[in-house]
């Protein structure tokens, strides 16, 4: 058996991410009309290639995801019989709000502290991710083999401690990092 030669999929993978956030963040995050809630952006992207536009400020853009590539733990793995190729895909969400996007479920004139908003955000957002773990099985164009999402498998929340949350920080918001990996295998 050759190896096949057209392995990246890695575009079609984050469209697969940002398609299963759609359909499964609470309908309030994506057609409701509270700025507190409804997502100003859902994007493939990196918080720091993101230019702001005249007059525009980073709160003005909350709340928002940005789901990115995290090519530098990329690795090749070998998984089911016959020894068919996979590659372990790694991806980084990172979800921004400002302070006052976060009220408290059960008071709405009180905001949560950081340490509180933090991990409620993550809970509803990891949620929506990894309500299906072969994320909808999509699609992955190959010209001299075929490829499938296998499982969506979570990594980490991080709270701090990587240059994402940092910045946040420094712009008065906060933010929450959640670190996943989808396992392609190539056939």
């Amino acid at each position: 058996m050759s190896a096949a030669t057209d392995f990246v999929h890695d575009e079609e993978i984050v469209a697969a991410v940002l398609r299963q956030l759609a359909a499964n963040l609470p309908e309030d995050w994506t057609a409701g009309e509270s700025p507190t809630n409804r997502a100003q952006r859902v994007q493939f992207g990196d918080l720091r290639e993101h230019r702001l536009g005249p007059g525009q400020r980073w709160r003005d853009l909350c709340p928002m995801i940005f789901v990115r590539l995290d090519r530098s733990e990329r690795t090749a793995e070998r998984c089911g019989l016959g020894g068919k190729e996979a590659q372990v895909v790694p991806l980084r969400l990172v979800h921004i709000r400002t302070r006052e996007q976060c009220p408290d479920p059960d008071d709405p004139d009180v905001f949560m502290p950081p340490a509180r908003a933090r991990p409620h955000y993550a809970k509803i957002v990891s949620r929506a991710l990894f309500v299906n773990r072969d994320l909808g099985n999509p699609t992955l164009t190959t010209d001299d083999a075929s490829a499938r999402v296998i499982e969506l498998r979570p990594r980490s929340i991080l709270y701090e401690g990587i240059l994402d949350l940092e910045w946040a920080s420094t712009h008065g918001l906060l933010a929450f990092a959640l670190d996943f990996e989808v396992l392609v295998r190539t056939q």
